[in-house]
């Protein structure tokens, strides 16, 4: 969807690129950035965990006897030093002499360990640390372990339970890495400053000479969220810094008029630029440059930026112009599932093997998967799925089996085909019954083994099955093939959009109502007149997950200052302040103080009257003034429009807004935001709930008045008589007209 999108932008955005031109370079003496690096290069030391870097096969057997850990290396690092520090412990049954553990490092062998070098020892854990060789290393590295196990010379049972090996979990590489010195070429983009390569979480701070107005703010959070979306589920944070230089790779916002101190004789431009700069504090370390005349300039720069990036070269770009830009379309996010027609499996993969997998146990086909989080669900019996696969022949004798889950719950199974390998298919549906209890609450409607919220990892597990030969011989694996075909699809085409709200745990984990268009054209955020850097992070943090959650840049998203008589039709509204900027400051007929009324209103009820009696489960007003550092995060309905949603998010001080942004950005203590209002402070977070239920969306109205007297069964039995007489009465009179309109005819 990104490719078409920007195929088509591309014909209408013309972007001028600098290299040597002096005409339109906007720098004319660059000596300061280009004199070469005085300093030296920075050394840091790493070490790299097995546990942090995904690895989970620490037990190795006589099928299962490979295991490998997976690390990258960033562009802008050179590796050396490289160690593995890892322990294992054998299986005593293992025969020494024969059995080995086999170590590669990029598929070159380092190693070979023999496995119980004297019978009459076992050691419980044996210990090495193995230095790599820094010449074989990659952008994309592995490690990879080799079991070589016999228990015994002449009858060996590749299943038998004496054959394993355990590394430990406290296994680890150590390795230093220096910093390069690269070229300032735009054409790198996203690197250095987004390495895909690199599985940390983004951290790029955004500087600016003070504290920016409106346009600067929108040219920024669009930045972070097309930052964040190429982060996507590594996480992003992007600190804001006034008026200094920081240690590392980062954007710099300035113009013609306002410029930080280590950049006050840069040059002025004439049109909006996007320039990439060694850092004058230290060279190693790169600038991306976001220039303009004034603060308008820098949405057009970062906008030609996020859509024209792949056709940039050389040190610095000009926009020349942008044609307007089509406006997104409700759900057409890039990472969420269409919702407007069938989705085939090869729309949803990330690499050209992923639905296929070799040998007995090699793990599942996955993949991920993202809905439209307000997708109605109530009384559907599943999500259809068409599923073609394919598999090598079986013999008559065994039974293989492909298994289906979502969220490692287990969905369905299938037996595989024993003939031949032509495409079966299978039309089904996942069974992801919802509750049709009458008696649950209208608030509760998805489906059961899924979060429309999060992102939904969808399993296809092929288990083969072996081929016994005599007492203790089993048939050497090899050759097993699945494939799940790529036109395999899912179709959640025929589903209404209709959801009840507040829900913080959906506004946390899918950016909804925000991200129900991916530019959030919709969207308008209200901040304080002179917003801290703290607070101005929250914000980029936040539309950084936006970007990651959809896959497209926030371009269309509106900010404005509290002190402001915005214009909010049409439009959901984010908060972002501390609670005393909320009072009323505006005339008392303005749009935004009856929002700000209403923000005060939902804080105060979220910190006063948020306890329950646990016996009663009724509410207990509490008044309580504390001095310590809190943050709250509430959701309620636009005063001004039904089909409007409010997410404020306030905090009382610098410290707390780094408990919200920590809230935000941790996958834990976002699990945890739930209901009408989270208060954060530094014991963890606290949900509450209200009763003030409101809903979004469009379903057909028998739906509707079903749905909503499904917890009223006598109103609705009610109802439903009163409808059978009135449709009686209709017969009847009917009837009636016809028995007239005949007997006159007879008459006549």
């Amino acid at each position: 969807m990104i490719k078409k999108l920007l195929n088509t932008f591309l014909t209408l955005l013309l972007i001028s690129c600098a290299q040597h031109a002096h005409a339109i370079e906007p720098m004319q003496n660059k000596s300061m950035f280009i004199n070469g690096y005085p300093e030296s290069a920075q050394i840091s030391s790493l070490r790299l965990d097995f546990e942090a870097l995904g690895f989970t096969g620490y037990k190795l057997d006589g099928v299962n006897n490979n295991s490998r850990v997976d690390f990258t290396n960033r562009i802008d690092k050179l590796s050396t030093n490289l160690k593995l520090n890892f322990s294992y412990t054998n299986s005593p049954s293992l025969i020494a002499n024969v059995s080995h553990l086999k170590v590669y490092f990029n598929d070159n062998l380092v190693t070979v360990l023999p496995i119980n070098e004297k019978l009459s020892v076992v050691k419980n854990t044996v210990s090495h640390n193995l230095e790599l060789n820094a010449k074989y290393i990659q952008d994309y590295n592995q490690i990879r372990f080799e079991l070589v196990g016999y228990y015994d010379l002449k009858c060996q049972d590749y299943f038998s339970r004496s054959i394993w090996t355990e590394i430990n979990k406290s296994s680890n590489i150590t390795l230093e890495q220096k910093q390069l010195a690269i070229d300032s070429r735009l054409e790198y983009l996203p690197e250095p400053f987004f390495d895909a390569k690199d599985y940390n979480k983004l951290n790029l701070p955004f500087v600016f000479s003070k504290v920016p107005n409106t346009q600067a703010i929108e040219a920024a959070a669009t930045l972070s969220s097309w930052f964040g979306a190429q982060a996507d589920w590594r996480g992003a944070n992007f600190p804001v810094i006034i008026n200094k230089a920081p240690k590392q790779h980062s954007v710099v916002f300035i113009t013609n008029d306002s410029k930080p101190d280590f950049l006050k004789d840069y040059p002025d431009v004439e049109k909006p630029t996007v320039e990439l700069i060694s850092s004058p504090i230290h060279r190693y370390n790169k600038m991306l440059l976001i220039i303009g005349r004034d603060e308008k300039d820098l949405k057009t720069a970062v906008t030609g930026l996020v859509f024209g990036h792949k056709i940039m070269t050389g040190r610095t770009a000009s926009i020349e112009a942008i044609n307007q830009l089509p406006l997104r379309k409700a759900y057409d996010a890039p990472r969420w599932l269409r919702s407007d027609r069938p989705v085939h499996f090869d729309e949803l993969i990330d690499y050209p093997t992923q639905l296929q997998t070799q040998g007995l146990n090699n793990g599942p086909v996955k993949l991920n998967i993202r809905f439209a989080p307000d997708l109605f669900t109530w009384r559907e019996k599943g999500i259809p799925i068409t599923l073609q696969y394919r598999n090598t022949p079986e013999s008559e004798t065994l039974d293989s089996r492909l298994n289906m889950l979502i969220n490692q719950e287990f969905i369905s199974g299938f037996l595989l085909d024993k003939k031949d390998t032509l495409l079966k298919t299978t039309q089904t549906l996942l069974p992801l019954i919802a509750n049709t209890d009458t008696t649950q609450s209208t608030e509760g409607f998805s489906l059961n083994g899924i979060n429309l919220a999060n992102r939904n990892e969808l399993n296809f597990d092929f288990r083969f099955a072996v081929l016994k030969k005599g007492e203790c011989s089993v048939a050497p694996a090899g050759g097993e093939y699945g494939v799940i075909d790529g036109n395999s699809h899912i179709d959640v085409s025929g589903f209404d959009h209709y959801m009840a709200l507040p829900d913080l745990n959906v506004f946390a984990n899918s950016g909804f109502p925000f991200t129900k268009y991916a530019d959030l054209q919709q969207t308008l955020v209200l901040i304080d007149e002179t917003p801290s850097a703290k607070a101005l992070s929250v914000l980029f943090n936040l539309t950084g997950h936006f970007g990651a959650i959809t896959g497209y840049p926030a371009h269309r998203i509106s900010v404005a200052h509290l002190n402001e008589d915005a214009n909010l039709n049409g439009k959901d509204v984010l908060v972002i302040a501390k609670p005393n900027s909320l009072a009323n400051n505006l005339d008392e007929g303005s749009h935004t103080n009856v929002l700000l009324s209403n923000n005060q209103r939902a804080i105060k009820q979220a910190l006063y009257n948020g306890a329950y009696d646990e016996q009663t489960t009724q509410k207990v007003h509490v008044s309580i003034k504390s001095s310590g550092d809190i943050a709250v995060i509430t959701g309620f309905q636009s005063p001004l429009d039904s089909e409007r949603s409010i997410v404020s998010l306030s905090a009382t001080s610098q410290n707390a807004y780094t408990l919200l942004n920590n809230a935000l950005m941790n996958s834990a203590q976002l699990a945890q935001i739930k209901g009408s209002a989270a208060v954060i402070n530094s014991q963890g977070i606290k949900t509450i709930k209200t009763d003030e239920q409101y809903f979004v969306g469009h379903i057909p109205v028998h739906t509707l008045i079903w749905f909503h007297l499904s917890d009223h069964p006598f109103v609705l039995a009610l109802l439903s008589v009163l409808i059978l007489l009135l449709i009686s009465f209709i017969l009847w009179r009917l009837l009636q007209a016809l028995t007239y309109k005949r007997l006159a005819e007879g008459d006549k």
